[in-house]
C-alpha cells in the first residue's frame, strides 16, 4: 500500500483529506470527513461520517453510500435523509459523494450548474448535454474507487457493503450493483428507474438484494412508464414497476412468482424464491410523488415533484433491510 501524506484542516468541523487516484490510504476521524480525490484528471469530492458513540462492531463497520438526485449534493443529501444520524446510532460508516456539475469549472448550484451521475439512463432533464450520462463521466469507476479507499482507511465488513439513492442517484446505484455486484451486499432504490436493455440482461457475478420505495403520483418516475418530467421537460421512461422484476430475472428469479399485500398506505411486492441468499422487494407509496421520504426532510412544492405523503420513513425502512441482508453466502 502506498501512503501519502495528509493535512488535516479543522473547518467547520470537518476534517478535509485529500487523496489520488493512487492505491491509498488516509487516516479518517471519528465524525465528518471532506475528502476529495483525483480520478480520471477530475476531482471527485465526497462526505465520509465515522460514528463516535459507537464502538466497531467485530468484523468492522457496516457501510452504506448514499447518493444524491441530479442537482442534489453530498452535503444536501446529509442534511435530508438522516443517513448520517441513522449511522451514528446504529453504528455504521456512512459515504455521501458528490456528481459532477454541469459546468466542472464552477460550484455545483441545483438550477444554475446541476450535479448528475452516470446512471445509463438515456438523458438528464436536469442537465441535458451536460450531464455525466451525456459526457459519459466513469461514475461505476469513481465510486467503486471511493469504497475501496474507505475500506483501507478503516474497518469495514466486507459482507456488509450497501449503496442507496434517490431519483438519479437511485438510477445509479442500480447500476453500480448490477456491474459490481461483488462489492455490495444490498441496494435500496427510491424513486428511479433501472436503465439496463433486455439485450444487456447478463447474470450478476454475485447475488444483490433489492429494495425499492416509489409513489404512485411520481411525475418523475411513471410507476408504469411513459411520459416523466414536467412542463415542456418531459422524456419517455421505462416502468418503475418492471425494474424489481427485471432484477429478479437477472437473478435467476422466476420473475412471475411474484406476490402481493395491499393497505390503505401501500402496496408491497416481493418475488418468491426458495433460495436464502437474496430477496427482491418493493413498496408503492399511495399517494406521494418524487420526494424522499424522512422525517426531518424538505421537499420541493408538489407543483414540481408531485405530492409528499408522509406514512414511510425511507431511511429506517432502506436500514432495516439491509440489516436483514448481508452479503450473501452462495456466489452464482
Amino acid at each position: 500500500m502506498i501512503r501519502i501524506s495528509v493535512a488535516l484542516l479543522f473547518v467547520l468541523n470537518f476534517n478535509i483529506i485529500a487523496f489520488s487516484q493512487q492505491d491509498v490510504e488516509f487516516q479518517l476521524a471519528s465524525g465528518q470527513n471532506k475528502v476529495q480525490m483525483n480520478y480520471q484528471n477530475r476531482t471527485r469530492t465526497a462526505i465520509v461520517c465515522i460514528p463516535k458513540s459507537k464502538a466497531m462492531p467485530d468484523g468492522g463497520w457496516p457501510l452504506i453510500l448514499m447518493l444524491h438526485g441530479a442537482g442534489g449534493s453530498s452535503k444536501n443529501v446529509l442534511e435530508q435523509t438522516g443517513w448520517a444520524e441513522t449511522g451514528e446510532k446504529e453504528g455504521f460508516v456512512t459515504i455521501f459523494p458528490n456528481g459532477t456539475p454541469s459546468d466542472e469549472a464552477k460550484p455545483e448550484s441545483f438550477l444554475r450548474n446541476p450535479q448528475t451521475w452516470n446512471s445509463g439512463g438515456y438523458k438528464s432533464l436536469a442537465a441535458g448535454g451536460e450531464s455525466a450520462i451525456a459526457k459519459n463521466i466513469d461514475d461505476v469507476g469513481f465510486l467503486t474507487k471511493l469504497v475501496e479507499t474507505v475500506s483501507a482507511s478503516t474497518s469495514i465488513n466486507p459482507n456488509r457493503v450497501y449503496v442507496c439513492g434517490h431519483s438519479n442517484g437511485a438510477a445509479m446505484a442500480y447500476r453500480l450493483a448490477s456491474e459490481k455486484s461483488k462489492m455490495f451486499a444490498a441496494v435500496g432504490v427510491m424513486a428511479s428507474c433501472f436503465f439496463l436493455e433486455n439485450k444487456d440482461i447478463k447474470g450478476f457475478d454475485q447475488s444483490v438484494s433489492l429494495l425499492q420505495i416509489v409513489g404512485d403520483k411520481d411525475p418523475f418516475t411513471p410507476i408504469n412508464g411513459g411520459k416523466a418530467g414536467i412542463g415542456r421537460k418531459k422524456m419517455d421512461l421505462p416502468p418503475a414497476l418492471e425494474s424489481p422484476k427485471l432484477w429478479a430475472i437477472i437473478s435467476g428469479i422466476d420473475s412471475s412468482a411474484v406476490k402481493t399485500d395491499e393497505n390503505n398506505l401501500f402496496i408491497k411486492r416481493w418475488w418468491a424464491s426458495n433460495r436464502h441468499d437474496i430477496s427482491i422487494e418493493s413498496i408503492i407509496v399511495k399517494g406521494h410523488g418524487h420526494g424522499y421520504l424522512w422525517p426531518g426532510g424538505r421537499n420541493l412544492p408538489a407543483l414540481l415533484i408531485g405530492p409528499t405523503k408522509n406514512s414511510l420513513n425511507a431511511t429506517a425502512t432502506f436500514w432495516e433491510f439491509f440489516k436483514a441482508h448481508p452479503k450473501a453466502a452462495i456466489s452464482k
